[in-house]
């Protein structure tokens, strides 16, 4: 049974506890001179504030005694218009957040200039859903790679932690596409303001808006933004085999990228727990208080005991969920009750990413 180590969001300034949380891992990241451990983290989105700052992701690599020579900071490109769908604008927006400081580790986007520096995969076995894995070539080309996640929110997976940042977070622009390419937005017209917001932030021009908005099933790759923008909730998902068939994918490019790039540490920050991803540039308000860091060598038996620890929790007062959800409630599936998150980890199970068996130490 894998273990999670724990500590307390109130013990997360105390620098003896904070590096013993770390202490289990701390040699097996240390590298020959010649080995290479990537760190994957996520940066931020322009105008998000709930993401793990560059402050924090030091106190994480000096933990683990990760030094300047063979170690680096790295995340890939995105689909949706922004500051981080090209490694030029990307590495300045990271600098802007706190990354890539010549004292601190450096930042390198992982798939190249414009998102498509891939190393091709072949699935392991018949059984899986996709052939062909388009992966970020650094991450691939790295001997080991620790991998820092913040616990929150999404709105196509439910929650995304570990399990997410090495799916969603490690493919190409292609890979990435490909993932979401099941997931068509249907419009509810009632909601509809007719405000264009979904079409202005559409990546592929699918939506046009005249008195209401409509799409073009034939140009929409999925990626859901106009989920995320939309200020009235008009865009909806048709959850049925499509939830399955995306989560579906998305986990199977999290075991290529695990089998690829030989991850031995994983990090979950439960803190700033929002209803959405850090790539929006407002998450909205935490479901619950600051919980913790939890750490451990198994991404799957990581997320269960984060979900875990959420659900146990009572909701956060101003959380959107703060009278539906409390002690005891999967805050994810109140918000959202169409999407079931924990199918993400069963997938992940049944594929031998990890277990959803664990043993919580707390430092």
């Amino acid at each position: 049974m894998p273990k999670v180590f724990f500590l307390d969001s109130t013990d997360i300034t105390d620098i003896v506890a904070f590096r013993k949380l770390f202490a289990p891992f701390r040699d097996n990241g240390r590298a020959d001179r010649h080995d290479l451990i990537a760190v994957k983290i996520h940066p931020g989105e322009v105008g998000n504030t709930s993401f793990v700052t560059a402050e924090e992701v030091n106190a994480v690599t000096t933990a683990l005694d990760l030094k300047l020579r063979g170690a680096f900071l790295t995340d890939t490109t995105v689909l949706y218009p922004g500051r981080r769908r090209t490694a030029p604008d990307c590495i300045a927006l990271a600098r802007e957040h706190g990354f890539g400081h010549p004292e601190t580790l450096p930042f390198i986007v992982a798939d190249g200039l414009r998102g498509n520096s891939e190393t091709l995969i072949d699935a392991p076995d018949k059984s899986f859903m996709t052939d062909e894995f388009s992966l970020a070539s650094i991450i691939c080309d790295t001997d080991r790679m620790a991998v820092i996640s913040h616990f929150k929110g999404h709105l196509l997976s439910g929650f995304g932690g570990a399990v997410k940042n090495l799916g969603m977070g490690c493919a190409t622009r292609k890979g990435k596409f490909e993932m979401h390419s099941s997931v068509t937005p249907f419009l509810r017209k009632d909601k509809c303001s007719g405000c264009g917001i979904c079409a202005e932030y559409c990546p592929e021009d699918a939506i046009t808006v005249e008195t209401l908005a409509e799409i073009d099933s034939a140009k929409c790759i999925g990626c859901g933004e106009c989920l995320g923008v939309c200020p009235t909730g008009a865009w909806r998902i048709s959850w049925n085999q499509e939830m399955d068939t995306f989560l579906r994918r998305m986990v199977e490019y999290a075991y290529c990228a695990a089998a690829a790039s030989n991850p031995y540490v994983y990090v979950n920050f439960i803190t700033k727990v929002v209803p959405d991803c850090d790539c929006l540039p407002d998450s909205g308000s935490p479901f619950v208080d600051d919980i913790g860091i939890a750490v451990s060598s198994d991404p799957v038996a990581l997320d269960k005991a984060s979900l875990d620890m959420v659900t146990a929790a009572p909701s956060a007062k101003g959380s959107p969920i703060e009278k539906q959800a409390g002690t005891g409630d999967d805050k994810f599936r109140v918000f959202r009750p169409d999407i079931d998150g924990i199918l993400q980890l069963e997938i992940a199970e049944s594929l031998g990413l990890g277990t959803m068996k664990y043993e919580l130490i707390k430092v």
